[in-house]
């Protein structure tokens, strides 16, 4: 952990940075992390930044309603990197305070009792010609941008209150965690899938373009 001072809107701001430690958090119940939701999401609607839920958060609200029982953190996707950057000071004086950046990629927030973090991951466009016209960066990992076509704010709830979550959630929930999302599963079984989608994607996707690119000139 170590004390770092950045500047954001032409004044120094400083935080704990806590890249390169390892997570340190207490045990979470399923009402505090609630509660980090409902505060962090709040914060995000003031600042007029645009955001979703995503990974196990988003799993939870489609398949439960709540929050996952065991889960130890929030996961939500932002769009606009410059404005969570400009309002980290805004969020630190209501409670969320930030311990990590990973630039273009990651930014992870816990409250002051330390009960559960929140992650707020970046999705950004892909400047790369073969993937840019249909993924989308998250985190600075490439997914489909039919994933992401829309956005629904009055279908998933948690705890009774409505997020913005992606439409048609269950087809982004079997690209992370396979068809059996689901059913409910260890943490070590859903936690193995998500990285195997990502390493089989562009291998697979690229295979897909080199057959019809066969098919096109076997016809002409």
């Amino acid at each position: 952990m170590k004390e770092r001072t950045i500047i954001i809107n032409k004044a120094p701001f400083t935080y704990l940075d806590e890249v390169g430690d390892p997570y340190v958090f207490n045990v979470s119940t399923q009402q505090e992390l609630i509660e980090l939701l409902k505060l962090s999401t709040k914060l995000l609607d003031i600042c007029g930044i645009c955001y979703c839920l995503t990974y196990g958060t988003l799993l939870g609200a489609v398949r439960e309603g709540s929050i996952i029982k065991g889960d130890a953190d929030v996961d939500i996707i932002v769009t606009d990197e410059d404005r969570l950057f400009s309002s980290l000071p805004f969020f630190s004086e209501h409670g969320l305070f930030i311990n990590r950046i990973f630039t273009s990629e990651l930014y992870s927030f816990h409250t002051d009792g330390r009960k559960g973090h929140v992650d707020m991951y970046i999705m950004k466009p892909i400047n790369k010609r073969l993937y840019k016209n249909w993924c989308v960066s998250i985190s600075g990992h490439y997914t489909p941008k039919r994933f992401f076509m829309g956005i629904d704010k009055d279908h998933y709830q948690i705890d009774g209150i409505f997020y913005p979550c992606p439409q048609n959630p269950e087809n982004l929930l079997s690209w992370y965690y396979g068809k059996s999302w689901r059913i409910p599963q260890s943490k070590q079984a859903k936690s193995g899938v998500f990285p195997q989608r990502l390493v089989k994607f562009p291998s697979k996707t690229w295979g897909r373009i080199k057959r019809k690119i066969q098919r096109m000139r076997a016809g002409m």
